[in-house]
């Protein structure tokens, strides 16, 4: 596979190639606290919205769980996890 396969999303959770070399710890280091920082970000701005919409009588938490996007909201969502994938292996790689 020369690159991530749109129709399976899990595609981006195993680049190919060799990644880390054994001088890149420190970038391995910077890279998982890139990856927690944007996880934080993203865990505190779904539960803000989620409980703001609870509090004006809108129950969105089981209706995300299941939510099936549509082909061109996927392809956005793919484009965004490319670039979140792009940065860590950046971090880990050293790339600027």
């Amino acid at each position: 596979m020369s690159g991530p396969d749109r129709d399976t999303p899990t595609s981006f959770n195993f680049p190919e190639g060799k990644l880390l070399h054994p001088e890149q710890v420190d970038n391995l280091g910077r890279a998982l606290i890139s990856l927690t920082r944007e996880i934080c970000v993203l865990t505190d701005r779904q539960m803000v919205l989620e409980k703001i919409l609870a509090d004006q009588g809108i129950d969105v938490t089981e209706a995300v769980e299941n939510y099936q996007p549509d082909e061109t909201l996927q392809s956005r969502l793919d484009e965004r996890t490319g670039a979140i994938v792009k940065t860590i292996i950046g971090d880990l790689t050293g790339a600027e």
